[in-house]
């Protein structure tokens, strides 16, 4: 939670590339979703790049597809301006990595309360609330420490 699952053409990114723009891209989306960069949320966060080989995907018109971002988070984190920004972001990145030209289109699938499981356990909005509130404790008693 959150996955991201980005389709590339074969040979459009090197290993290093890729490595940069699943980093970015999962930085992103915590921003979007208003989440602190933890440890436990990076973890949380995975990122796939995926290559469609020559020939497996098109466009109607029998083109090459651009680049295809999908961004899977739990339901009511991220709102139309989020989703907005997040675009914005997310497709600077590709044509970083890219090239300027690149179409890049970004789908967000929104997974409903109830819908999302981690290792046989339903993760619930309650739940991850309580991870963020914890995150922050620690983060305000970590800066009292280096103030004090």
């Amino acid at each position: 939670m959150p996955l991201v699952e980005i389709t590339v053409p074969e040979g459009t990114l090197s290993e290093a590339a890729a490595e940069v723009l699943q980093q970015q891209v999962a930085d992103s989306v915590l921003k979007a979703m208003e989440l602190p960069r933890t440890d436990f949320f990076t973890a949380a966060t995975w990122v796939y790049v995926r290559e469609a080989a020559k020939g497996l995907a098109t466009t109607g018109a029998g083109t090459p597809p651009g680049v295809l971002v999908v961004v899977t988070p739990l339901e009511g984190f991220l709102t139309p301006e989020r989703n907005e920004a997040l675009s914005a972001e997310v497709t600077g990145w590709v044509r970083e990595a890219t090239g300027p030209d690149t179409v890049v289109w970004l789908v967000v699938n929104e997974v409903p309360e109830g819908n999302w499981a981690v290792n046989g356990g339903l993760t619930r909005r309650a739940k991850i609330d309580e991870f963020v509130a914890e995150a922050e404790a620690e983060a305000e008693a970590a800066q009292a420490g280096r103030a004090g």
